[in-house]
């Protein structure tokens, strides 16, 4: 029989008491334990049945380990057995475990944050009820902690609570035993055996399916329109087509399944943003500053007040992938131009790059511009070139124009949204002002006097990199980019006369020297040098002065040694710069296409095409009463003498009756020719000659409701022709008031 009282230097120690003998005694007394005298010597000796639950389990187990008892012994042996076998499935159950966290990973973030939740249910289950197993009282352990956890005394945090609300005994026990196979894949509401789906069991099916949802996207959740479409190949195929349910049962499973993929094909941009695995460094060659830049533009996200209309303008940057610093300008559009531009400014600021340095470059146009990769190559820079469509290629760049539109734009006058959903939101806050009353001319005026122009946007963005961005701790560096400029002790390469920068920059390509001259931008250049034998026919780089587009400087396209100043001759010393020159030519294009429509609506609105048969019509109303006297002489022409003689003899044959009868046929005919002539004076050629025409009739007779309808629409919309149709109605009044 195992032992049953314990003295206080016996408990002393143990789970659930104190250290020494004197609190163990102390605690027994308080706590009023069941005691009896010792039987030898002084004091008193504690019953193990009420002491507490960890102490009993402790001392139960000791008397356990220790007993040489026959049904104990045999008890050990089992449980050894037990083990062996244990520690023989234990590499299955890891394999199992990885295996079932393979696909864990594949669940969406709800259902892993529900599987978690559950773990850590299970996990604190374990623990709670371990010391109710030691001591055989598991039953009343699962009770207590059924009655913690329902009652929020176990677990209150909210992540778990969202998931896991209420535990039951029976359901410990599912969670428990699927835990303990298969790891967190077990607590996974998916995971779980399903009946294959008749859609399954076609496979054939499935690739119609497949192939729909890839092709159609937005019909994997139209789980009725498909099984129609599915339908009509059913014959064809052989298929047994299921119901409705099933397919979108399929459907939602698939997607959930295969998300990633679903997004590769149908969704790159999604795929990349969400899906695309991240490596770690981008330039890991790079130890200093001026060994990568990365050069990209995007739009602006506010509208700039542009001569006096609201436009979007492009900004144009680069950064230095070591430090983060930036530089950018403000351009009406991404070009070579404003890159050159930019280059300029990056090149004086920060000094020329190291030798091999990397120039990470977009692969747009104006990237890939002849001028542009010309001039790059001529500062010994080498271009690499990012895939189309892959912004991950230069990630720093397109971070910063994520946080200066985050950060910066969004918090400015005209902002218009960096998705297509925040502009459709700003549009439709604009549109509900409009409609409330406030009016369309109203609200696009304020509009227009917040934004800034473009030179007050290239200000702002100048401080804000300046004063704020150069100064924020960058996550990935723990430092700013100015203490990382600071602490690299980098020492620039200047360029010392920022003039040969100005002529660089203005390369406007090659030309062939033909017959002492050579011809780039539209202009002639010539000089004597260009006469000689040497340079006939030889491929030269032109740059023009970019103060004087007269003077331009030619160099061989193999050699740096040697070049001519060329001139043109209508052009020299007249200082027209080629910017000036370029937007004058734009502004007298601009000019000149304004002039061509108008002079277009104004010969319509006049009826110019028509008015040669205006003039004819009105000359013949005029002149065809008119008469004169002509003067005639006689003829000697035989033919027609001889034909008059025959019909001066019919007429003498005909009696008087006929020649009455000849006479009013003659009459009549007169005349119809003149109600014929006076109704083609009267044809309408245009709209403006039956404006005038009804406004005259509308003074001798009453117009009917066409007539007026179509005269009071015409004066409407014809505000120049108004003040021609009062003055008709005012001269038709004049007669009368002088008679009164």
């Amino acid at each position: 029989m195992s032992k049953q009282w314990y003295t206080p230097k016996e408990l002393a120690d143990l789970p659930g008491f104190p250290s020494t003998d004197r609190r163990t005694r102390e605690k027994c007394i308080r706590e009023n334990y069941l005691s009896r005298k010792k039987i030898v010597g002084k004091g008193n000796e504690y019953h193990i049945d009420s002491l507490p639950i960890e102490t009993q389990a402790y001392i139960k187990a000791k008397q356990v380990e220790g007993s040489y008892d026959p049904i104990i012994v045999a008890a050990k042996s089992a449980i050894k057995k037990v083990e062996v076998k244990g520690v023989q499935c234990r590499q299955a159950r890891i394999d199992l475990k990885s295996q079932g966290m393979a696909l864990f990973m594949c669940l969406n973030e709800t259902k892993q944050a529900k599987a978690k939740a559950r773990e850590r249910v299970i996990n604190s289950f374990e623990q709670f009820i371990a010391p109710y197993i030691d001591v055989g009282n598991k039953a009343e352990g699962i009770n207590a902690f059924v009655k913690g956890f329902n009652s929020d005394l176990i677990l209150p945090d909210e992540d778990v609570r969202t998931h896991v609300k209420q535990a039951a005994e029976r359901t410990l026990y599912r969670w428990s035993k699927a835990y303990s196979k298969q790891g967190i894949i077990g607590l996974s509401a998916q995971y779980k055996a399903v009946k294959q789906s008749k859609i399954d069991e076609q496979p054939c099916l499935g690739e119609f399916l497949l192939a729909l949802v890839t092709s159609k996207p937005h019909m994997i959740n139209q789980a009725k329109a498909v099984r129609g479409m599915a339908k009509i190949r059913a014959d064809k195929y052989g298929w047994e087509i299921p119901s409705i349910s099933s397919f979108k049962r399929w459907l939602i499973a698939y997607a959930e399944k295969h998300e990633v993929a679903l997004a590769y094909t149908v969704n790159p941009t999604k795929y990349t943003d969400k899906y695309r695995p991240l490596f770690s460094t981008m330039y890991p060659q790079i130890d200093g500053p001026n060994q990568v830049w990365e050069f990209d533009s995007t739009p602006t996200d506010i509208e700039l007040n542009v001569n006096g209309k609201l436009t979007r303008h492009s900004v144009v940057a680069v950064i230095d992938a070591y430090t983060h610093r930036v530089q950018l300008i403000v351009s009406p559009t991404s070009n070579s131009e404003a890159i050159c531009l930019l280059l300029r400014k990056t090149l004086l600021e920060w000094g020329i790059p190291e030798e091999g340095a990397i120039m990470r470059t977009d692969n747009g146009s104006d990237y890939v511009s002849k001028r542009t990769t010309t001039i790059f190559n001529m500062l010994d820079l080498k271009i690499s070139k990012a895939a189309a469509f892959s912004g991950w290629e230069k990630p720093f760049i397109e971070r910063f124009f994520g946080t200066m539109s985050r950060v910066l734009m969004e918090k400015m006058p005209g902002y218009i949204g960096h998705s297509v959903n925040d502009r459709q939101q700003i549009e439709a806050m604009h549109n509900f002002a409009k409609r409330i009353g406030q009016g369309k001319k109203k609200v696009e005026a304020e509009r227009l006097q917040l934004a800034l122009t473009p030179v007050q946007l290239q200000q702002v963005l100048n401080d804000y990199l300046e004063f704020d961005y150069h100064h924020v701790e960058h996550d990935t560096l723990a430092k700013t980019p100015f203490e990382l400029y600071a602490e690299s002790g980098y020492q620039k390469r200047l360029i010392t006369n920022p003039h040969v920068l100005d002529t660089l920059l203005n390369f406007i390509g090659t030309a062939k020297v033909t017959r002492g001259y050579i011809k780039a931008g539209g202009v002639k250049y010539t000089a004597p040098e260009l006469m000689e034998v040497q340079w006939q026919r030889q491929q030269v780089r032109v740059f023009i002065d970019p103060n004087d587009i007269g003077r331009a400087t030619l160099y061989p396209e193999d050699s740096w040694q040697e070049y001519v100043d060329a001139v043109n001759m209508d052009l020299v010393n007249k200082g027209i710069s080629p910017v000036a020159f370029r937007e004058r030519r734009k502004q007298t294009q601009k000019e000149l296409a304004t002039f061509r429509k108008t002079a277009k609506r104004l010969q319509e609105e006049f009826g110019i095409n028509t008015l040669y048969a205006d003039e004819l019509a009105q000359k013949k109303a005029y002149r065809a009463t008119l008469t004169h006297f002509e003067q005639t002489a006689s003829h000697t022409n035989a033919a027609i003498h001889g034909l008059s003689n025959a019909v001066i003899q019919k007429q003498n044959q005909l009696s008087e009756t006929e020649l009455m009868a000849i006479e009013r046929q003659r009459e009549a005919m007169q005349m119809r020719r003149e109600s014929q002539a006076v109704q083609e004076s009267h044809i309408v050629r245009s709209d403006h000659e039956k404006a005038a025409m009804l406004t005259a009739d509308s003074l001798n007779r009453e117009l009917n409701e066409t007539e007026q309808k179509w005269l009071r629409k015409y004066r409407l919309n014809n505000a120049l022709q108004r003040n021609r149709l009062d003055k008709i109605l005012k001269q038709a009044k004049q007669p009368h008031q002088q008679v009164k």
